[in-house]
């Protein structure tokens, strides 16, 4: 063979192996490596597959026509958050000895899902799931698929939504594994929601007994929350086949008013920080402007509510920190309640204006269980407002019962003055409910003879002496259960009941041999004593008595020392 031809064919087997080498890369490139299955652990495919604009045409009927059809389809990095109809492809690999799987979209609401697998050797597997389908799971969008172990299959999805709260998830997990994470879900939901609605209904009774308005928007808060989470965990889809979805943001819209009308009224944002309470209640009155988009326009409805609630947590986080800046001590617990919805709200609020992918599996979930614990929390605010208005409120009452104390007590003496007087008088005289116990009462008045002597010869001071002197010797009779007055100057009276006379005429002639022992000579004691069964009246009873005394005093001067 000639140098020349040698040279042409050499040159030929280059270019070949060039040409077989682009082929196999491009083969290659078309066809990605498998993503294997785990049976212990669900495994996220959706970031490793490929998503396709939908068109209005058919899937497939078999794997050998997945490539040219995917050709024919424009590649998407990311769904629109307003909505629309995507293709999503991946090829995955069951390396396990399990055959029973489970094909999971999850991470937004979406309204129509058509799941189609295909393995080679085996019928087309399909099942339709998604908001407006009754799924196999409850509550879950997922579905059952057999793989046979070793087998390849590519797995194709049509997703189609009028909004997407954020970027779809693809899991494929073992059915056995699928199943325990649907129980555990489903009850961590239902108990979720059930502490809402208890937490609602008890403040609400609550409220109509102490009339804390903080407490009603508290309640109505809750009312609104719970029902809002409930459309959007599916449980009224699933459970009750009611699927309005402008319904569902209506409800999130109305549980930013009640939260800011709340958080206003708990904090008294009105008094204490006016401007930012302008700017809540300027959020709240946007809400409610908007709140009829949700039903014009489901895409735009959760952006919006995205955007108001936002405000509303920055809100309340900037007011609850103001307030415990100056001491209202409440605001604890308020603080806590909010950064406990802070880290799922830090989670899922960037990922529903589509800043970033979802960075967990049920993102739904973790965030009502955030608000389950910022609502219990909330509740522990409200309590210790209570709490503390009610220490208020017992400051306030031992404060005035002082007051009334000092204003009833003589302040010499220690012992009850006219007011208090006047008060127990009227109050024995006067019972409705024992006509009889009026009739038993009796009224001592007593003059304590020698005072103004006292006064004039050897000071106020040693009056002031005697006056104490003879209080407390009067004060005996209290052991009894009568009452002891000072009325002014040297009058004194003593109540009690008819029964009691010969006890307190045989006391007085005790204190006022006290009184002489105790340095007082020529101090003395008139006294008149009248009884209920006289009169008719309080008035006419101090009378009666009033009359005695002098009739007593009387006596005594004329009397031969």
């Amino acid at each position: 063979m000639s140098h020349p031809l040698r040279r042409a064919l050499h040159e030929l087997f280059i270019a070949f192996a060039l040409l077989a080498a682009a082929l196999f890369g491009t083969l290659a490139q078309a066809q990605p490596t498998p993503i294997s299955l785990n049976a212990d652990v669900e495994v996220e495919i959706s970031s490793r597959g490929q998503l396709y604009l939908a068109q209005d045409d058919a899937p497939p009927a078999s794997a050998k026509e997945l490539p040219a059809w995917l050709a024919k389809h424009k590649q998407a990095e990311r769904v629109s958050l307003f909505g629309g109809s995507y293709w999503f492809f991946a090829t995955v690999q069951n390396d396990t000895l399990q055959t029973r799987w489970v094909v999971d979209p999850t991470g937004t609401l979406m309204e129509r899902i058509e799941v189609r697998v295909y393995t080679e050797g085996k019928p087309v597997q399909s099942f339709t799931t998604g908001y407006n389908s009754s799924g196999a799971y409850m509550m879950h969008y997922g579905g059952n698929v057999e793989l046979p172990p070793g087998a390849v299959a590519q797995v194709l999805l049509r997703i189609e939504s009028r909004y997407f709260a954020r970027y779809p998830s693809v899991y494929v997990a073992s059915e056995a594994g699928y199943r325990k994470t649907v129980v555990a879900e489903n009850v961590l939901t239902l108990c979720a929601l059930g502490a809402m609605l208890v937490l609602a209904l008890y403040n609400l009774f609550v409220y109509f007994g102490v009339r804390d308005r903080a407490m009603l928007y508290y309640a109505l808060y809750l009312l609104v929350a719970t029902p809002s989470w409930a459309l959007t965990l599916h449980v009224g889809s699933d459970w009750l086949g009611w699927r309005g979805l402008g319904w569902h943001y209506v409800a999130f819209m109305l549980g930013a008013v009640f939260n800011t009308m709340f958080f206003l009224e708990f904090l008294r944002l009105k008094e204490h920080a006016p401007r930012l309470a302008w700017v809540a209640r300027g959020n709240m009155y946007v809400t409610l402007a908007i709140t009829p988009v949700c039903f014009i326009s489901v895409a735009y409805a959760h952006l919006l509510a995205t955007a108001v609630i936002s405000v509303t947590l920055t809100t309340a986080l900037v007011a609850g920190m103001i307030r415990l800046g100056q001491g209202f001590l409440p605001a604890r617990y308020f603080l806590a309640a909010f950064f406990a919805l802070l880290l799922p709200a830090i989670l899922i609020l960037p990922a529903n204006f589509g800043l970033v992918p979802s960075v967990m599996r049920n993102i739904e979930l973790f965030t009502l269980l955030g608000a389950t614990t910022d609502a219990v929390l909330l509740a522990f605010a409200l309590a210790d407002k209570i709490r503390l208005l009610g220490r208020e409120k017992d400051a306030y009452m031992a404060q005035l019962n002082d007051a009334l104390t000092q204003a009833s007590t003589d302040s010499l003496t220690g012992i009850g003055n006219r007011h208090a007087f006047d008060r127990t008088l009227t109050n024995m005289t006067h019972v409705p409910s024992d006509p009889t116990a009026s009739q038993r009462v009796m009224l001592v008045m007593i003059d304590l003879d020698g005072l103004k002597r006292i006064n004039d010869e050897r000071g106020h001071a040693h009056g002031d002496s005697l006056l104490r002197e003879f209080a407390q010797a009067l004060s005996v009779v209290k052991e009894e259960g009568m009452t002891v007055f000072r009325l002014g100057g040297d009058e004194f009276a003593v109540l009690g009941e008819r029964h009691q006379e010969d006890l307190v005429r045989h006391t007085l002639v005790v204190v006022e041999r006290k009184l002489h022992e105790a340095g007082y000579p020529d101090a003395g004691i008139s006294y008149g004593i009248a009884f209920g069964s006289e009169i008719n009246s309080g008035s006419q009873l101090l009378m009666h008595a009033d009359a005695r005394m002098y009739l007593h005093k009387t006596a005594k001067r004329t009397q031969p020392a």
